[in-house]
């Protein structure tokens, strides 16, 4: 039979790697609608309202695992150590890299509650420190976790990392701006493919929406104003299309920029009528694009 801190740390472990799955999946599914992936499948709102309740479930689970940690008899956990990271004596580092992330996503997870009042730049960069956070809380699995000694247990964290990180490091402003200086030396004929955007400043009231499908075009100033490039290269087409369908104010008009121009034909000359007299002056006044003669025009 079962001793009650054995039964205590059965029913902490598993609500702690049952907080790790839901937190990853939180993490991967705000990578998937920060680049848009599921934007023209699942409307936005379901998709914005399956990520913050997979991350609260598994915030409420992480509360639970890490509180659980005091109803250990006898457990190297104190109450201080649930607030205050690397005071435990016994574990420092495992248990204060865990303390410092659960405290982070707590935080981007509350930030929402005032997310207008931040302004969307400040809450999206805090928003992404969620990713070092998911680091920590990983390392801490790693380093304090007595049940991840089994190759799969351990395997399985470490591939939830590295999933995470090559999504991250994908996706990142910058390796997208490389990997766009690219495609443009590569493949000029693309530029054509350019598209024309306006935003209504009437209709816009500045919820951010756009800044967060496409950042790279537009941006939410501190003052409340909204910059955003008025021609957009290829690559962010999709981006830019994406932000003109979930903006709920349809401020956002996109058109595309022409690329070649054809004139009119040129009218050939008429030959001058000849009279007896000689060859008779005409003025002209006007002329429709078909060439007759305009109301009120003269021969």
């Amino acid at each position: 039979m079962q001793t009650a801190q054995q039964s205590v740390h059965v029913i902490a472990a598993t609500v702690g790697f049952l907080s790790l799955a839901l937190i990853w999946l939180a993490i991967v599914w705000g990578l998937i609608l920060r680049n848009g992936w599921a934007s023209t499948r699942i409307r936005h709102a379901t998709a914005y309202g399956i990520h913050q309740t997979v991350a609260l479930l598994g915030l409420c689970l992480a509360a639970v695992h890490a509180f659980a940690q005091l109803a250990n008899p006898g457990g190297p956990v104190r109450l201080v150590d649930e607030f205050l990271p690397f005071l435990n004596p016994v574990d420092p580092i495992g248990i204060g890299v865990g303390v410092v992330g659960l405290e982070v996503i707590t935080a981007a997870a509350l930030s929402i509650l005032i997310q207008r009042r931040l302004g969307y730049s400040r809450w999206r960069a805090l928003h992404a420190m969620t990713y070092v956070a998911f680091m920590l809380v990983v390392a801490h699995v790693l380093i304090s976790g007595s049940d991840v000694g089994p190759t799969w247990v351990w395997g399985s964290v470490m591939a939830a990392w590295l999933v995470t990180v090559g999504l991250w490091a994908t996706t990142t402003t910058w390796l997208r701006r490389v990997w766009r200086g690219s495609i443009e030396r590569f493949t000029v004929r693309r530029r054509g493919l350019e598209v024309s955007v306006d935003v209504d400043p009437v209709r816009c009231k500045r919820f951010g929406f756009c800044e967060h499908e496409a950042p790279d075009v537009f941006k939410l100033r501190t003052d409340g104003r909204l910059s955003y490039l008025a021609a957009v290269p290829a690559e962010e087409m999709d981006a830019v299309i994406r932000a003109m369908k979930v903006c709920p104010a349809r401020a956002i008009a996109v058109s595309q920029v022409p690329t070649s121009v054809l004139t009119a034909p040129r009218q050939r000359a008429q030959p001058e009528p000849t009279t007896p007299d000689g060859p008779r002056r005409a003025t002209v006044t006007g002329l429709h694009r078909h060439g007759s003669a305009p109301k009120g025009g003269s021969w």
